[in-house]
């Protein structure tokens, strides 16, 4: 099986994805990524994408190409290899990544309606796309599939780690950073022990200095998982999502998280305390403060996390839906 979207180390939930796909060997004997996109180069993507033209034309006739779309750039480089993919013959599967389909296919039906109508099956992750595109492709060749989280089974428990509070993201209004920002200020007027960890590229807010506020750039996306193992939670206050991987890493790694009900962050939470209302920084800070200040239950409600994540979005468990996909085309 062959993979096209982002490049798998470059910043991004959809990256984390197909590594997981390829790393994991999901869905098939031998998987490999071809990157479409990796950063804003545009020559270095030009020869990306002429790779994966190559890759596409040499491919079998009969075989399956996977592609992953996840923002509007993505419907123009995707968009032209799943044309390619279906006049060379192949397979075609689609992933739908990221929070902003529904509202891209309302304002471009058309150009997601000539793509989608090319693929044999299509992948959401949330209810939400998955009526997106019935909308306007009917749901006879619609999936909705989790993505594949690979289980941290020798993270330690969250009541050993130090009271570090991760928010790992973009670094904008989006991601709710500024909402985050003020309920750490409302914690430190509480006099809560502990810090809170900032990690990400920035976009459209700078988090001022704060007490044990630490805020840094992008790490390796491999390096992820070790900001996770020393945290004892992880916070994702966010305004639009789709399925944030971060959080589903987080419950990998037996660590609960702190989130709004927005995209498919309902879907994949264990326990209805690790949900807040958006906007709502006294309740974030709540949130927040119930699992620095108790290490056991975060540890209690991190391996609840931990066993529903082996139990329904595992490597095992996604490569024998996913198998399945593939041998119904």
């Amino acid at each position: 099986m062959t993979h096209f979207g982002p490049h798998v180390h470059s910043f991004g939930g959809t990256q984390s994805v197909i590594r997981t796909l390829r790393d994991h060997s999901i869905g098939a004997d031998r998987v490999r990524a071809i990157a479409t996109w990796n950063g804003s180069d545009h020559i270095a993507n030009a020869r990306l994408m002429a790779r994966a033209v190559v890759v596409i034309v040499r491919r079998k006739r009969k075989t399956i190409a996977h592609f992953h779309i996840s923002n509007g750039g993505a419907w123009l480089r995707e968009g032209t290899l799943i044309a390619l993919a279906r006049a060379r013959g192949l397979g075609v599967v689609v992933t739908l990544h990221g929070f902003e389909f529904p509202t891209f296919s309302q304002s471009h039906p058309r150009v997601v309606r000539a793509i989608l109508a090319r693929a044999h099956r299509i992948i959401c992750l949330s209810e939400e796309s998955r009526v997106s595109v019935a909308v306007l492709l009917g749901d006879v060749n619609v999936t909705i599939l989790a993505n594949p989280v690979n289980v941290d089974r020798e993270s330690p428990p969250a009541d050993e780690t130090a009271p570090i509070v991760l928010f790992a993201g973009a670094i904008g209004k989006r991601k709710g950073v500024d909402v985050l920002v003020a309920a750490w200020r409302s914690l430190l007027e509480q006099g809560i022990d502990g810090e809170c960890h900032i990690v990400g590229p920035a976009e459209d807010f700078v988090p001022p200095s704060l007490e044990r506020l630490v805020v840094n750039g992008p790490v390796h996306p491999t390096e992820v998982g070790a900001l996770v193992r020393i945290a004892r939670l992880v916070v994702l206050p966010s305004r639009a999502e789709g399925m944030p991987m971060i959080l589903s890493e987080a419950l990998a790694a037996g660590r609960p998280f702190v989130a709004t009900p927005v995209g498919g962050t309902r879907d994949i939470t264990p326990d209805e305390d690790m949900i807040v209302p958006v906007n709502d920084s006294e309740a974030l800070a709540t949130a927040i403060g119930r699992y620095l200040r108790d290490g056991e239950l975060a540890a209690v409600a991190g391996e609840r996390g931990r066993r529903y994540i082996i139990e329904t979005r595992s490597p095992e468990v996604i490569d024998r839906k996913l198998r399945a996909i593939y041998e119904s085309i």
